[in-house]
């Protein structure tokens, strides 16, 4: 009698034991640092310096994408473009974030120099876009810094003549923006 009482006890406990461990709900490992963002970036580069509008939205944990367009539509190279980027979270840190990305864009160059070149005023092309950097999202108020490159790097469209080179798109940014979780 004794062993049947002890098996049924050791039994309900294995149970009991079994249908809590179903309730535990575990937490992912990795989790995007915000949902939206929003915000400026300075950017510099061959054809000098740019402001650009830049927003960043997260589909997975790890990847998000992100538009860009230059504010200033007469600048020499004109940039607006849709990018996916992978945002893997580092082993050390939450909170700094590596990037890279890639995507399409429309980039307008202007004639540098109307009268000694032969040519219309702009040429607009369709081209690819890369992007790398590294991103840092502020604890304890609503604010992420990054300091990345972005670079076109096919053109697809109308013929453009040599001197207008896509290596003058190149840019070094340093962007803040304002994170919605």
């Amino acid at each position: 009698m004794k062993k049947i009482l002890l098996i049924l006890a050791f039994g309900l406990s294995l149970a009991g034991s079994v249908q809590a461990q179903d309730s535990v709900q575990v937490k992912t490992q990795v989790s995007a640092p915000y949902k939206l963002a929003v915000g400026m970036r300075y950017a510099s580069g061959p054809a000098g310096v740019a402001l650009g509008l830049t927003a960043k939205y997260f589909i997975r944990e790890q990847a998000a994408l992100e538009a860009y367009s230059d504010l200033n539509p007469s600048s020499r190279h004109f940039l607006a473009s849709l990018s996916y980027v992978w945002q893997p979270k580092l082993a050390t840190s939450g909170r700094l974030r590596p990037y890279a990305g890639i995507g399409i864009g429309m980039l307008r160059t202007n004639n540098p120099a109307p009268m000694y070149f032969d040519g219309p005023d702009s040429y607009t092309n369709l081209v690819g876009v890369a992007s790398f950097g590294v991103e840092y999202t502020m604890k304890k108020i609503p604010l992420a810094i990054s300091l990345d490159y972005r670079s076109a790097f096919v053109r697809y469209g109308r013929s453009t003549p040599p001197y207008v080179h896509l290596n003058n798109s190149n840019t070094i940014g340093l962007g803040l923006k304002y994170t919605f979780r």
